[in-house]
């Protein structure tokens, strides 16, 4: 009988425990992601250069598009993933290698959307990426 409620107890209590999150977790919500550009159009000129980045409309705050390469892309949702309640958006600072958030200061590199400083934790909410030489595809 002792075994059965100590068995018992230890169920429930892991149970439990697995619906609790982390007071600093801070997710940014899932939306659906689906935009097709084509680079040769002139608001989108800037995304022909390696380093060039460009902001558009879209996901759950706005989107962040930035240039790798020459074949690769990066784009992420302009909403800082700390304290997402807050709707604080990233911008590109003024070395253009660096992301930051308006409201924390937290910085993210834009090349590969990791977290430089914080408070924020968590890397950028990163969307996929297809090139065809042309068409630039955006989706999650």
């Amino acid at each position: 009988m002792k075994g059965i409620r100590l068995a018992t107890i230890i169920i429930c209590a892991v149970s439990l425990s697995d619906c609790k999150k982390g007071s600093d977790e801070h997710q940014v919500p899932a939306v659906a992601v689906n935009l097709n550009i084509s680079t040769n159009l002139a608001q989108y000129n800037d995304l022909n250069f390696i380093g060039g980045w460009i902001y558009l409309d879209g996901g759950y705050n706005g989107i962040l598009v930035y240039r790798v390469t020459n074949e690769d892309f990066k784009a992420y949702d302009r909403q800082a993933p700390y304290q997402v309640i807050n709707d604080c958006q990233i911008r590109v600072d003024s070395s253009d290698v660096v992301v930051e958030d308006t409201c924390s200061g937290s910085l993210w590199l834009l090349q590969d959307g990791q977290i430089l400083n914080g408070p924020a934790a968590f890397p950028l909410k990163e969307y996929q990426t297809y090139f065809d030489g042309i068409m630039l595809s955006i989706t999650n």
